[in-house]
């Protein structure tokens, strides 16, 4: 049946031809990645980027700039798209971006309700912000255009555009998580947010249980009606009616094979050589509590003390570059991930030789792919997380005839359809101690078979199939 397998991947990898829109697509996030400043790293930027190329698209998002309020978009244009940039104050970009966006909806969000931070104004710098994107949005937008927004940084957008009289298609794309109703109910904006919601036509979520719980909320909030509809729900609620669906992300697998074509950067391939006769475990996130990474720490601190002469013969290496040093969360999780590395490097470590190597910088995507490639277990073990990426960035970076292992928490967005990873709840250290033995057992011939049901899903929701879908629901709108 392997050439079964094959012809089916084969088919699933041929690309995809979204439907022709009437106007343009003008996408609107927190910030742009414009070819002039570099390729920025993360599905979003790679995703925007595809589908706004050939669709006249527009990319509006903070120019990265502290500007006074009010100012008019920076326009630049770039190949077939046009990039809007907006100045935000300081003081109302610090209150809304690393206020009331990632110390409110983002721990919320991700289910840390205890890690909330509120601060007086917060909310109102979020509004302020979504109000000034809106007016330039609303100051360009044509008829039959058709309005993309991404993210928890403009749940409210809509309802301010459809204030300045654009009644278009609008539609947003969730790329964290949704969290429980009796979570998200604990936010005294919940029924200002919902209300919100409702204003656009289409929202996306990552997972089937995402698209459940927005609905239930969406409803529960505003006193509502549920109904299946589209492979989603139709949820009606404060006299509209808003689309909701699981479309979940992926990444781009020939991205991933032409970063391998090129030659390894000389770091990487001085590691990848030392470590070669080593078990190779990696793990790649950004220094983030929700990315579980302390917990992947005691499981494999667990995993050494079970045979500490494994600490001679296996290598975990952790990529967590610093983000949001802002946050007080951050900085405390920094803290007890350095401490977590130090004990383990300081009991199982040799003058020669450590099985614990932590980066909080950067590593480029060629590198990162060569990284990805050379290990033999990857683990991806969030306590909350909408996709994760990196997941099947790992998948597509294996050689199908020797693969590795990955191994998923349940959490993951990607664990709803990547069922052949070896599936693990990140709060069970004993588990994922056991995972990474069975991952070091496991006979090729199983990896081979894992492999092929993972690539399936890789290839099943590459970003063209994901943008199709996307596209398709606007023009159903």
């Amino acid at each position: 049946m392997l050439w079964l397998d094959q012809a089916r991947m084969d088919k699933a990898a041929q690309p995809v031809a979204p439907p022709v829109l009437e106007g343009r697509l003008i996408a609107v996030s927190n910030r742009v990645s414009r070819p002039a400043k570099g390729a920025s790293p993360g599905g979003l930027a790679q995703a925007l980027s595809e589908a706004l190329r050939g669709a006249q698209g527009m990319w509006i998002g903070w120019s990265g700039d502290h500007g006074e309020s009010g100012a008019e978009l920076e326009l630049e244009k770039h190949g077939d798209i046009t990039f809007g940039l907006l100045d935000i104050e300081a003081t109302t970009f610090h209150r809304y971006y690393e206020g009331y966006a990632n110390s409110v909806l983002w721990p919320l969000f991700h289910s840390r309700a205890e890690l909330v931070e509120r601060t007086t104004g917060d909310f109102a710098a979020y509004t302020e912000v979504n109000a000034a994107f809106a007016d330039q949005v609303a100051a360009i937008a044509q008829p039959n255009d058709i309005i993309w927004v991404h993210d928890y940084h403009f749940l409210i957008l809509a309802e301010a555009l459809r204030e300045r009289g654009v009644d278009g298609t609008i539609g947003l794309f969730l790329h964290i998580p949704f969290p429980p109703l009796e979570i998200f109910r604990r936010l005294p904006e919940a029924r200002t947010i919902v209300r919100a919601l409702a204003a656009y036509d289409t929202i996306g979520v990552q997972t089937r249980r995402d698209a459940a719980r927005l609905a239930e909320c969406m409803a529960a909030i505003g006193e509502g009606a549920i109904r299946t509809a589209r492979g989603g729900f139709r949820v009606d609620t404060f006299g509209e009616t808003v689309h909701i669906a699981a479309k979940p992300i992926g990444t781009q697998p020939e991205e991933i094979r032409a970063s391998l074509a090129k030659p390894r950067p000389p770091e990487v391939d001085a590691y990848l050589r030392m470590t070669a006769d080593r078990l190779t475990l990696i793990g790649v996130d950004r220094l983030d509590y929700s990315k579980g990474i302390p917990n992947r720490l005691r499981a494999f601190e667990r995993y050494l003390r079970a045979d500490p002469s494994r600490a001679a013969t296996t290598i975990f290496t952790q990529i967590a570059p610093l983000t949001r040093e802002g946050v007080a969360a951050y900085g405390a999780v920094r803290q007890e991930v350095e401490r977590l590395a130090g004990r383990i490097i300081g009991q199982f470590g040799g003058f020669a030789a450590s099985p614990l190597s932590l980066l909080t910088r950067p590593v480029d995507r060629v590198g990162v792919a060569h990284l990805l490639a050379g290990s033999d277990v990857a683990m991806v073990t969030p306590l909350a997380d909408g996709m994760n990426l990196v997941a099947k960035e790992y998948v597509a970076a294996q050689d199908p005839n020797d693969p590795g292992v990955l191994i998923l928490s349940r959490y993951a967005g990607a664990a709803e359809d990547m069922t052949d990873a070896l599936i693990v709840d990140p709060a069970d250290i004993e588990g994922m101690a056991r995972a990474i033995e069975a991952a070091r057992l496991m006979p090729k011939g199983e990896r081979r078979e894992r492999y092929r049901s993972l690539m399936g899903v890789v290839e099943r929701t590459r970003i063209d199939r994901w943008i199709d879908a996307c596209m398709k629901d606007f023009v159903a709108a």
